[in-house]
């Protein structure tokens, strides 16, 4: 049966109603990497910003290398502010006598210049009967404000801001190092030879004349062939004087590390004409010039040390590109090298004068002179006072870098204070010291003129041209002493 025109049944309204709006669904979004992070970039930097800045927090707070957080922000200061290398004009400055303190009449060649944070200790008082010679000591902050011996001159803080001197804006209140405005003294008052001494050192004999030659030119000096180390080793930069005379188990303070093992004895020794040797070590008995690793290491009880080196053994000269360690408790400086007595301010203590003997060496190369180190001259007392290490962390990371450094430097500037300037820029770029040293250098140039003081002149180097060989007849022969090193719990006697 047909049937026709019949409508279709329409579908209910039911089914054509639209779905709620939170059911509805929708196409499944493309999951891939690339989305992802487009879509969450805001909270990846976040994340990663704060872990960058939690890693930098901890490396800052658990750092216990000085030297590397001195690069850092050595680093982080030069990216910021470019250091300049100051520019003085020489012709300028001007001669200035003391016209302010109580000694502006007085002058006399020798003097002796002393930090003091105590009151006269009995060595003190016994470099005070050194005949010919005149104790000047330097306080500090840390000094008794009625600090006072007889025979003696003694600068005050007060005393020393009457004298005008451009390093006062750069010097500590606290530190030894205030010796500089000691030193400036004494050129102004006619000094042509400072012997820098530590108020716990005395002179053996009591006589310096006998323990350093005072005298380089005239009827006094002594003009005899000095003993010098060889230079036949091209990589050899530093040496441990100590063995050459007779403790081969003791290291100076300032030799670097790397190099306390080297204890072998020299093989031979050479010769240099004496008179030029401008800064004049010398050795001390009792507790000699050592740094905290060799005190604590060394020192397995409360008694005092009694180190005993050979007084028969020769003095013993550096030459170019060979350097020794040289501080600031029994060294004699010439005149010629007084440019060289600037200590450093932006350093530790335990670490200002080592530099600054290092940096000396090099500049003294300039003059044709060189250091010479001289047998037993004083006696320092051990007190068994803690040796302060943390001072010394940037000594021992850096001492070798910079001794490498200085044999490589060269300037072509034709007077010695511009050469000065010159390598002073240059460790302050490399972070040896800081922008600070810089300008304390200035500052010290400049007050070594107003003071009246000439700068040598220089003389040619001969650092890179190749170096003569060493003949037969030039080798000199001397075989140190073993002295009992009861330091170590042994005993090495002999010859």
């Amino acid at each position: 049966m047909l049937v026709q025109d019949r409508d279709l049944p329409k579908p209910a309204k039911s089914q054509i109603r639209e779905l709620p709006t939170h059911r509805r669904i929708t196409e499944p979004k493309n999951l891939d990497f690339t989305t992802w992070v487009s879509e969450n970039l805001s909270r990846i930097v976040v994340i990663s910003l704060s872990i960058i800045t939690i890693a930098a927090f901890f490396f800052l707070y658990n750092a216990t290398d000085t030297a590397s957080l001195l690069c850092f922000q050595t680093q982080s200061t030069n990216s910021l502010q470019p250091l300049t290398r100051p520019q003085i004009k020489w012709n300028s400055i001007q001669v200035l006598p003391d016209k302010s303190s109580p000694y502006s009449t007085f002058v006399t060649e020798k003097w002796i210049v002393v930090s003091v944070t105590k009151y006269p200790t009995e060595e003190l008082k016994g470099l005070v009967k050194i005949r010919g010679w005149q104790v000047l000591a330097v306080g500090n902050s840390v000094t008794p404000k009625d600090w006072s011996l007889k025979g003696s001159i003694f600068l005050s803080l007060d005393a020393q801001a009457e004298l005008g001197y451009r390093v006062l804006d750069h010097l500590p209140y606290d530190s030894f190092v205030r010796k500089s405005v000691g030193y400036l003294f004494a050129i102004q008052h006619g000094a042509k030879k400072i012997y820098d001494a530590d108020d716990r050192g005395e002179v053996i004999g009591g006589d310096l004349g006998k323990c350093f030659d005072v005298e380089l030119v005239g009827e006094e000096s002594k003009q005899e062939p000095v003993l010098q180390y060889s230079h036949e080793d091209p990589n050899r930069t530093v040496v441990n004087p100590y063995i050459h005379f007779g403790q081969r188990s003791v290291w100076p303070r300032g030799l670097p590390l790397e190099n306390v093992g080297e204890i072998n004895h020299e093989e031979f020794y050479t010769e240099v004409f004496g008179g030029k040797q401008f800064i004049q070590q010398g050795i001390s008995n009792g507790l000699p010039d050592v740094d905290s690793v060799f005190y604590f290491t060394r020192k397995t009880t409360l008694e005092a040390f009694d180190i005993r080196f050979d007084e028969h053994a020769p003095k013993v000269a550096l030459p170019q590109g060979v350097m020794v360690p040289v501080n600031s408790f029994n060294t004699l400086y010439h005149s010629s090298a007084f440019w060289g007595l600037m200590l450093p301010v932006s350093v530790s203590s335990m670490a200002s004068d080592v530099l600054r003997g290092y940096w000396g060496q090099r500049l003294l190369w300039e003059l044709g002179g060189y250091v010479a180190v001289y047998p037993p001259t004083a006696h320092r007392f051990d007190r068994i006072e803690a040796y302060p290490f943390a001072e010394e962390k940037d000594l021992h990371v850096n001492v070798g870098r910079l001794i490498k450094f200085l044999l490589v430097w060269r300037s072509e500037k034709h007077s010695l204070f511009e050469k000065i300037l010159d390598l002073s820029f240059a460790m302050a770029e490399e972070g040896f010291w800081t922008e600070q040293d810089l300008k304390f250098t200035s500052a010290w140039l400049q007050d070594l003129i107003t003071v009246g003081y000439q700068q040598p002149r220089l003389m040619s180097l001969e650092l890179d041209r190749p170096r003569a060989n060493i003949g037969h007849g030039d080798r000199k022969e001397f075989v140190p002493r073993k002295l009992p090193s009861v330091h170590l719990g042994v005993e090495e006697t002999g010859t």
